[in-house]
């Protein structure tokens, strides 16, 4: 075989897939609405006061050999506006339960029978801020400001409306946004109600780009959300740390030593 492409048929697929998309007519991807249906996304998050679903997420790293791995997790998210918050999520490195009442922060890992509570009132927005401040990464956070416009069109420099799309067989509309540092998509449900259904965040300048991915389902609001506690029952057996001894806080194993296998 004279390709030296291991796998000629996907070859060509992407080679289509690609002339499809520079053969494409402007108005399809530089369609000036892209600004406009996210604004209604985020118009649409912002005025439920009670919202929960469950999420798939899914982040990728680039070892010094230059191999991708990927790391998924699952789980649950309530909210209600404007204080508090409760957040599952369970993967291959950590069985997490997170909390926030308005008035302090509860981390439990299960996985770790150890917890941290930070004491401190506030919206979800400070409480975002709080945990970037402490280095804490929440890329999935910015769909649950208060404001999910202003927080992700800022430093956008190009918005794209690519086309319609279907996400686990719902039509969405598929728009493409770019920033200095990273590129971004997204995939709002059409119709009444206006949800985010995948969302992908492109680190454009580290090696090989690795992404984030998050896929939302189960979205409910109102009455329809079903009653849940912001406060954790955490276990007598539990020790209580840091917030940064929580390592397995990050979607991330902890570094492993050089030629170790984890």
């Amino acid at each position: 075989m004279s390709s030296t492409f291991p796998f000629p048929r996907l070859k060509r697929i992407l080679l289509y897939a690609s002339l499809a998309v520079s053969l494409a007519p402007p108005t399809s991807a530089w369609a000036d609405d892209a600004k406009a249906l996210l604004k209604t996304m985020s118009d649409f998050l912002t005025a439920q006061k009670t919202i929960s679903f469950t999420y798939q997420s899914s982040l990728e790293a680039v070892t010094p050999d230059f191999e991708k791995l990927q790391f998924v997790s699952s789980g649950t998210a309530t909210l209600t506006r404007p204080d508090k918050l409760r957040v599952t999520r369970t993967g291959g490195f950590a069985d997490l339960d997170v909390s926030f009442d308005g008035s302090s922060l509860t981390v439990h890992g299960k996985n770790l029978d150890a917890y941290a509570k930070i004491d401190g009132k506030g919206s979800l927005d400070d409480l975002i801020d709080r945990l970037m401040t402490a280095g804490v990464e929440a890329p999935g956070a910015d769909l649950l400001s208060s404001n999910v416009y202003d927080v992700l069109m800022s430093d956008v420099t190009e918005a794209k409306h690519i086309s319609s799309a279907f996400v686990d067989g719902v039509e969405c509309e598929y728009l493409a946004f770019r920033t200095p540092e990273i590129d971004w998509q997204i995939w709002i449900q059409s119709g009444p109600q206006p949800i985010p259904r995948r969302y992908v965040i492109t680190s454009k300048h580290v090696v090989q780009a690795p992404q984030y991915t998050l896929e939302i389902s189960d979205f409910k609001s109102g009455a329809d959300v079903a009653a849940v506690s912001y406060t954790i029952d955490v276990p007598a057996s539990a020790k209580t740390v840091d917030l940064s001894e929580m390592q397995s806080l990050d979607e991330l194993p902890e570094a492993a030593a050089m030629g170790e296998v984890k």
